[in-house]
């Protein structure tokens, strides 16, 4: 059997329809029960008979900080798509993030090699990737360098990705994919591109790395069904500036494409309005220097490596901006 974590999340519930297109129905780890209705929304759009492949499903109810609650969802298990994760890039939200993204990935894949899972599909992120100042493009070997400040986000994801790696040295099948940021329908950006569709203007000078959710999707699909393993891919189809981004959202939505860029010093008055809030015991801060750095870089993302392991053409971008 397969079991799919985080399958009620935006990537896992997508995954879930692909598999179940094929007649393969996982045991789906979630947490709360409320949270069950993404993936029905998912069946009813995609299918005549969503009720029938939705019962299908066999629910396992578990959570990352609770190890004998994700012993139990690991009966019967032979293969693990591993899209489960806590994302904010907050730094209050720190703890919580190594206790989900590493701890619990360390949880996992221990779980792997004590019940014999044959391979396992590890889902970690761009934040993940090394970052080399001399360099204009990063890929899979570029370097994590400990003296390159990032956000806790970031850190909590490479550290799942090193509990992969100790896992992989000591027998597990796995590969692990690293995708930009995600697009499709019920994307957590959907919101922030809808805003400049209807004619938000602002944005900062950096770079974004996107790919299509079905890519990401078939992708992994693909690897689990291969012999590949011991490898890292980058999911990433096309790289954009802030600006032609926004431009072209604000064309999509008929409105004239004139942008407006946010000063870094702006943001960094804002981090030091948190700290002082954070002081005076208001709120807890948000914003740290390695956010602020990282909405300003201009590098590109290079997803090239899958296309020399899998037979596969990334879907266009613009596209999913203009549906």
């Amino acid at each position: 059997m397969i079991l799919l974590t985080g399958a009620t999340g935006f990537i896992g519930s997508h995954l879930m329809c692909h598999l179940a297109q094929k007649d393969i129905f996982p045991v789906a780890m979630f947490r709360h029960e409320s949270n069950k209705k993404r993936v029905w929304k998912q069946f009813e759009s995609q299918f005549a008979d969503a009720q029938k492949r939705f019962d299908k499903i066999t629910w396992r109810k578990a959570d990352f900080r609770d190890l004998p609650s994700l012993d139990a969802a690991f009966e019967g298990i032979s293969h693990v798509y591993h899209c489960a994760g806590y994302i904010s890039l907050a730094q209050r939200d720190a703890k919580k993030l190594l206790e989900i993204n590493e701890k619990g990935s360390a949880y996992l894949v221990n779980l792997c090699l004590s019940h014999s899972v044959k391979k396992l599909v590890y889902v970690s992120s761009i934040a993940a990737l090394g970052n080399d100042p001399s360099i204009s493009v990063i890929d899979e070997n570029t370097p994590w360098d400990n003296n390159i400040d990032k956000n806790p986000y970031a850190y909590s994801k490479y550290g799942g990705e090193m509990e992969v790696w100790r896992a992989m040295q000591e027998g597990l099948n796995a590969v692990i994919v690293n995708p930009g940021i995600v697009l499709g329908k019920d994307s957590p950006i959907e919101t922030l591109l809808l805003r400049h569709k209807k004619g938000l203007r602002w944005c900062t000078t950096g770079n974004n790395a996107f790919v299509n959710i079905q890519d990401v999707i078939t992708l992994m699909d693909k690897l689990m069904d291969s012999k590949i393993e011991g490898e890292r891919f980058i999911l990433v189809a096309e790289n954009w500036s802030g600006k032609v981004m926004v431009e072209t959202l604000l064309k999509s939505g008929d409105f004239r494409p004139r942008v407006f860029f946010i000063p870094k010093g702006f943001l960094y008055f804002l981090w030091g309005l948190e700290h002082l809030m954070q002081l005076l015991g208001i709120r807890r801060r948000f914003l740290t220097r390695a956010i602020i750095s990282g909405q300003y870089e201009q590098k590109t993302i290079d997803g090239s490596k899958i296309k020399s392991f899998v037979d596969f053409e990334y879907s266009p971008i613009t596209k999913l901006i203009f549906d």
